[in-house]
């Protein structure tokens, strides 16, 4: 059995076994090298990104696929033009589900979003811990739909009946998921192809201001008449519709500081 013998990096050593018939010549050289260049940090990488991404496809998917009656009534409630809803349009608890698995849906579509624009202009430990910061942005971003909602309910109960502010409810929930809907194919195109930011940033714009249209001419059909509907949209809708976002962009500052 040959014994072992330490090694240097720059000397060649003879290490004689027990039989002295034989030698055996050991010979190491380390050529130093240079230290490598990290890559740095792409959501496409990152396992748990990439499992929130099937994790809105799978749901996308189930939705599309049973509910497509529930989300095509929600559409022709949406651009009907009669005072009160169909007799049977009575939510069950499928429905319910449907509901919110898209705001869950679209809740994440938003926070993947916002965590890929401040990925690359926060520090490093935003991509320590990855989950947990998307967490916070999913959660800011359901909790400003939520909040809308409920300013919403308070206002039309003070104002209005309880069947308008059902359909006013009903068109700001379309409007929410239907940009969800219409953002994912965006996001899979910014996490794995590389869209430009100018692309993004256009699409993005056109989505929500498209949703903002829709809603104002919604509010003003349902709401008000012809009288003095211009004061009553100032006054209500963008009241309404600005209180929430500055609170949204506060908070997704206020967790970016904590960085």
């Amino acid at each position: 059995m040959t014994p072992r013998c330490p090694v240097d990096s720059l000397q060649v050593h003879y290490c004689q076994p027990q039989d002295s018939l034989l030698a055996t010549m050991v010979q190491r050289t380390e050529i130093p090298g240079r230290p490598g260049v990290p890559l740095p940090y792409q959501l496409r990488a990152d396992d748990g990104i990439t499992s929130v991404i099937l994790l809105c496809m799978c749901m996308l998917a189930y939705v599309l696929s049973r509910g497509r009656h529930f989300l095509w009534q929600q559409v022709k409630d949406f651009f009907s033009t009669r005072e009160r809803s169909s007799l049977f349009a009575e939510e069950t608890n499928t429905d319910v589900r449907y509901r919110f698995l898209l705001l869950l849906h679209t809740g994440m579509v938003f926070g993947l979003l916002v965590f890929e624009y401040l990925s690359g202009r926060l520090p490093t430990a935003l991509h320590a811990h990855p989950i947990r910061w998307l967490g916070l942005y999913i959660v800011a971003c359901l909790a400003y739909y939520l909040l809308k909602c409920a300013l919403y309910s308070f206002a039309n109960w003070t104002f209005f009946d309880k069947q308008k502010s059902r359909r006013w409810l009903d068109s700001c929930f379309l409007v929410f998921v239907g940009e969800g809907l219409l953002l994912f194919p965006l996001l899979l195109l910014v996490v794995y192809f590389d869209l430009g930011a100018e692309k993004k940033v256009l699409f993005i714009a056109f989505v929500l201001v498209l949703g903002k249209i829709l809603l104002f001419c919604k509010c003003a059909g349902i709401f008000f008449g012809k009288y003095y509907r211009a004061f009553y949209l100032i006054v209500y809708f963008c009241a309404l519709e600005i209180l929430p976002s500055f609170l949204l962009g506060r908070t997704l500052i206020t967790i970016s500081s904590l960085l």
